[in-house]
């Protein structure tokens, strides 16, 4: 087995002893797109023991400029990616036990979730900072580390988090309003490679005793700039996650029906039972499968999961999204 991997292992920093806490370690992904699939191939590459990946959504032509596992037979077939993720990586290397987690992931059940499967470290693939904050409470409670990573634009960054802080409510005391994001800004491929490469660099060095590297990196995969910074001046001794263990997002017992996503698209929320309903609704329904279902009404684009989520693509404002959800929901009752 060794052997498989001797070319890393020959390395000294990381060596025999990495490599064995590697095939030891499980490892959750959060997200199994551009960031959570390319770190998903390179640990399994390299041979990791156990993965386990968590994503609720089907692979679109669109993810392909980045997505470098998928092809557009995935697409085709609107399959989940993390159905699409396993299958691909089964066949890179099939010493890996890999697992695909077809769901959400929200304030209801992301302690359940950790509990449940007990993951070593988790990396981060997620593409907003309300899912990061959520993540960083979940860890934090359940003493996880983790490595928070992202990319739009050409530029990404990456930071790995333990216990001990500062977390990433500490770096980051309030939430971003800049709007930017993949859909509006659009993302280079390049930059993607590299903050999932530098995510699974972080996580080596963890493995292999050093720990992490107390930076938070920055990229710009255009300007060919690369800047660290030493995190730990950012440490604060009042943070309401690290000092306090005051968990706001973990806290939050409901789910918004009407959620705003990335670009000009709205996540819905509807009972599980409208997946084998739709025939009542006043859309019309493309292509369907076990999974998924794309349909129209009224010019938008509207993909329906399995479990009652449904994507709208091209709402710029709010009220017409509510103004959606009730008229479809009206449909059910």
């Amino acid at each position: 087995m060794m052997n498989k991997y001797q070319r890393q292992a020959m390395y000294k920093p990381f060596g025999e002893i990495g490599q064995s806490r590697l095939q030891d370690t499980h490892i959750m992904i959060f997200g199994a797109g551009a960031l959570g699939s390319h770190c998903a191939e390179i640990l399994t590459r390299m041979g990791a023991g156990s993965l386990t990946v968590v994503d609720m959504d089907v692979v679109e032509l669109s993810n392909l400029h980045r997505q470098a596992v998928f092809d557009e037979a995935d697409a085709a077939q609107l399959l989940p990616k993390v159905v699409a993720l396993k299958k691909k990586l089964q066949k890179i290397n099939s010493d890996v036990h890999i697992t695909g987690l077809y769901q959400e992931i929200t304030n209801n059940n992301i302690e359940a979730l950790l509990k449940s499967y007990q993951p070593d470290i988790i990396l981060d693939g997620m593409d907003n900072f309300a899912m990061r904050y959520l993540i960083n409470e979940a860890c934090h409670k359940q003493h996880i580390p983790w490595i928070y990573g992202a990319a739009v634009g050409s530029k990404g960054s990456v930071y790995g988090i333990d216990y001990k802080g500062p977390c990433f409510k500490c770096m980051l005391e309030t939430m971003p309003q800049t709007g930017e994001s993949c859909a509006i800004n659009g993302v280079l491929p390049t930059v993607i490679y590299q903050v999932a490469s530098m995510e699974v660099s972080e996580l080596l060095r963890w493995l292999s005793g050093h720990g992490f590297s107390k930076k938070m990196i920055t990229i710009d995969s255009f300007t060919l700039t690369f800047k660290t910074m030493n995190i730990d001046v950012l440490k604060q001794p009042q943070c309401q996650v690290c000092a306090r263990q005051d968990y706001e997002y973990l806290n939050k017992k409901s789910t918004n029906k009407v959620e705003k996503q990335c670009g000009y698209t709205f996540l819905l929320r509807f009972n599980a039972m409208i997946f084998d309903h739709v025939d009542i609704l006043p859309t019309k329904v493309v292509k369907t499968n076990a999974f998924a279902k794309l349909m129209t009404y009224k010019g938008y684009d509207m993909t329906l999961f399995k479990d009652g989520r449904m994507n709208v693509y091209g709402i710029e404002d709010e009220l017409d999204a509510y103004t959606l959800y009730e008229t479809l929901n009206k449909s059910l009752k």
